[in-house]
């Protein structure tokens, strides 16, 4: 009765509050609570794993790789970094540092209907519920879905999902970036992709109605909508978070990484359809350094810091780990948090109306373009996070000059910038705020700019420098 649910939803409150993790109650979440599913495929997995290498790390991370098939001894040694000159016992030594694999079970019991979809989707829907039927994971408190081509940041999912009472029913994860995407399939769902997160009890019922749940949707695309709907069907809606990335985008991924939203880092999906995310290395060198950074310093890494010269009227836009950007002319903060498009949606679509977040369209004219400077290097100096950013090379340089007389472009003579990175407070993601920083001429070649979370009473980049 009405008086029944009440009390039993005062109970659950009273339960969640002394569970949390500020009550002691239970250890705080770590790595070892997490298991992960990868979907992936047998025929991709030699040239995948290379991605999931980078952010894996063996003994302290739990979890299985999903292939609909063994793979073949042929493929396992044919990959750049382990060819036919590897040892044996160098290729086992290799294969240890990579999730167990396991072969999905037949799915060829259920009905798959859609006509432009893959019955795959019905294989990769099931990888939670398989994975929570091995029955060796009892102490788990999330199951996180994901694929073979996706970068995590272990240390920013622990952190994001420890904000949840993991004894409750949860669904987390993120949407698409295409506007188009989410209209089709869902914008409560998760895109499993950039990642999607189930806590225990969740995984638990799940996996005791999904393969009944899943015959009642044969029409249905994919895995991710699969999944929503029977999740929908247990009344559990989806808690976002805007830290994984689906990244729905083919091509330039300068505008997102240059703009990400401030909150912790999670993931990012569909590595193989953007660019290198460095100029001047190839993509995966590009992801090695990527994934240096973000380890180096989970929390800031990506995020933003807005300064400005008031002199020389130039606007600073840094983005940890990734680039720095120098407008030559002030360029306002509600500007600059939108995203510029310099790539397009997974349909191949360009203008902005297809994507679901602010976005700006580039600088037509070339006195108005920023000036680039990328990440080269990045290293720890005690507690600081020490960045080392190159200018980028560009075809317009000249074109510059000649077309933006009298004023010559920003920072003519400087060929580095260096940017100090503070640590920023364990509880910062819980109240999050754009970083601050501040400008430091270290000589005419050479620019320091050092970032951390602003002060108390600190009012930020525009009132405080304008």
């Amino acid at each position: 009765d009405a008086d029944a649910d009440a009390d039993a939803g005062a109970t659950s409150s009273a339960s969640r509050a002394d569970s949390s993790p500020s009550s002691g109650g239970d250890p705080l979440l770590s790595l070892d609570h997490i298991v992960f599913g990868i979907a992936g495929s047998a025929d991709l997995w030699p040239r995948r794993r290379e991605f999931l290498r980078l952010w894996w790390r063996p003994g302290a991370m739990r979890g299985h790789v999903w292939l609909e098939d063994h793979v073949k001894q042929q493929q396992q040694q044919s990959t750049t970094t382990h060819n036919a000159t590897s040892s044996p016992s160098d290729r086992r030594r290799s294969s240890s540092l990579l999730p167990p694999i396991q072969v999905s079970e037949d799915i060829s019991r259920f009905r798959y209907t859609n006509p432009t979809g893959h019955p795959s989707g019905l294989r990769i829907s099931r990888i939670v519920a398989e994975t929570f039927r091995l029955g060796v994971y009892h102490d788990a408190r999330w199951f996180v879905m994901c694929d073979d081509d996706t970068i995590v940041s272990p240390d920013n999912l622990v952190a994001v999902l420890a904000k949840y009472d993991w004894r409750e029913m949860v669904y987390v994860g993120g949407p698409s970036e295409s506007h188009s995407a989410n209209t089709y399939f869902s914008h409560g769902m998760a895109f499993g992709g950039g990642g999607v997160a189930l806590s225990y009890p969740l995984a638990e019922a799940l996996t005791g109605m999904q393969d009944e749940c899943i015959e009642r949707y044969p029409k249905l695309y994919g895995s991710d909508d699969r999944l929503h709907a029977c999740i929908s069907e247990l009344g559990v809606p989806l808690t976002r978070e805007h830290g994984f990335h689906q990244w729905d985008i083919r091509g330039n991924a300068h505008g997102l990484l240059a703009a990400h939203p401030v909150t912790p880092f999670v993931s990012i999906h569909h590595v193989e359809a953007v660019d290198s995310l460095y100029p001047g290395l190839i993509h995966l060198d590009s992801l090695k350094l990527f994934t240096k950074a973000m380890k180096i310093n989970p929390l800031s890494f990506l995020q933003r810091s807005i300064c400005y010269d008031r002199r020389q009227k130039l606007t600073f836009l840094v983005s940890l780990g990734y680039a720095v950007q120098v407008f030559p002319h002030i360029v306002l903060p509600r500007d600059l948090e939108r995203s510029e498009v310099t790539y397009i949606a997974w349909n191949r679509q360009g203008h902005r109306n297809e994507f679901d977040f602010d976005t700006r369209d580039s600088y037509e004219s070339v006195c108005k373009k920023p000036i680039l400077f990328f990440l080269n290097d990045v290293w720890r100096n005690g507690n600081v996070t020490v960045g080392s950013y190159l200018r980028a090379r560009v075809r317009d340089e000249f074109k510059r000059r000649v077309l933006c007389f009298p004023r010559s472009p920003p920072l003519h003579n400087v060929k580095q910038i260096k940017v100090l990175g503070n640590p920023l407070s364990e509880k910062w993601h819980l109240v999050p705020r754009r970083l601050c920083s501040r400008i430091n001429q270290t000589s005419d070649e050479l620019l320091t700019l050092v970032v951390g979370e602003c002060k108390k009473r600190s009012f930020g980049s525009a009132a405080d420098f304008l």
